[in-house]
């Protein structure tokens, strides 16, 4: 007879919708020294599960941190997520944890990467994250393998990040000795409810569905993938000539133009702006990223406080 672990490993399923990938991972994942037990299979509610995703927030940590709680997750990020999660939690074995890695819709040439892992432990829905609204190039040549390489972490055995912290809502709390892992009681009112509809986050807003904006965040993005550089800055003076290697550079013209333009405003443009000085250049050494902050200062596009906060940020790492 074929013994029932020998079942459970037949689960390796992975379920994927674009850049949304959702897997069964045997994780060790403990609580008070002890392997928890997972409730799995589970069978998952779909309007329970995403107003459980809606409901999670953070708060950025930094010099340049925004202001207030911020969404994880994004609507139509949820909407890609949750069937996948239904169905992933259905065929999970006890032994398995729901891993998640998603991206938000592309933004400005750029992607916000979550990474988390979900489990169901005493009829509460479990999330911790490694990863929240992480920083990447959308033709970064190593987002691919730095994808593939996330089965390998295991959320649970973080317990916090220099970025950010995970802010409880109703219904939840931090798992003791963890800001990256939230609890949640799913029978609570707020998660019984029906789905609502609602928008949160500076990108959502930049992105509130009118259809004039979404061709006009298209036609920037073409521009700027064909020259670097926006029409009407070429005739610019010499002064006001934006380097095509500089990537930062390029989306703060670009945000530039839709302050300018009234399409967001200038707490946006600030919120996304810090967001960029605080990890588009962790890829650079000390001296260029001293080298990029000081040419952005100079075309006006960060302010001289913003320069001596990012300088002094990275002195104090040195």
């Amino acid at each position: 007879m074929m013994s029932s672990c020998k079942l459970w490993n037949i689960h390796a399923d992975t379920y994927k919708d674009g850049m949304i990938t959702i897997k069964h991972e045997e994780l060790l994942v403990k609580r008070n020294g002890s392997r928890i037990q997972f409730n799995h299979p589970y069978k998952a509610v779909g309007n329970v599960i995403t107003n459980a995703l809606s409901y999670i927030y953070y708060e950025e940590r930094g010099l340049l941190k925004k202001k207030g709680s911020l969404r994880v997750f994004q609507d139509d990020e949820i909407k890609k997520l949750v069937p996948l999660i239904v169905q992933a939690f259905s065929a999970a074995t006890p032994a398995q944890v729901v891993a998640v890695s998603s991206y938000s819709e592309r933004m400005l040439l750029t992607d916000q990467q979550n990474y988390c892992i979900l489990f169901i432990s005493d009829r509460s829905l479990n999330i911790a994250f490694s990863r929240v609204h992480m920083f990447q190039t959308y033709n970064d040549s190593m987002s691919e393998k730095k994808r593939n390489t996330m089965s390998k972490e295991n959320p649970a055995k973080i317990n916090h990040s220099r970025f950010w912290k995970l802010v409880p809502s109703s219904g939840q709390r931090l798992e003791p000795e963890h800001e990256n892992w939230l609890v949640i009681d799913l029978s609570d009112e707020m998660y019984q409810q029906p789905i609502a509809q609602r928008v949160g986050t500076v990108d959502e807003r930049i992105k509130t569905g009118t259809s004039e904006l979404d061709t006009r965040l298209k036609r920037l993005e073409e521009r700027l993938s064909n020259t670097g550089v926006p029409k009407q800055l070429e005739s610019a003076s010499p002064a006001r000539e934006i380097r095509s290697e500089s990537k930062i550079k390029n989306k703060l013209i670009i945000l530039r133009e839709l302050v300018d333009d009234g399409v967001i405003s200038e707490e946006d443009y600030d919120y996304k702006k810090a967001k960029m000085l605080r990890e588009a250049m962790s890829d650079m050494s000390l001296k260029e990223q001293l080298r990029e902050i000081k040419d952005l200062m100079s075309e006006g596009l960060i302010t001289e406080d913003d320069y001596n906060e990012k300088k002094k940020e990275l002195l104090d790492q040195f």
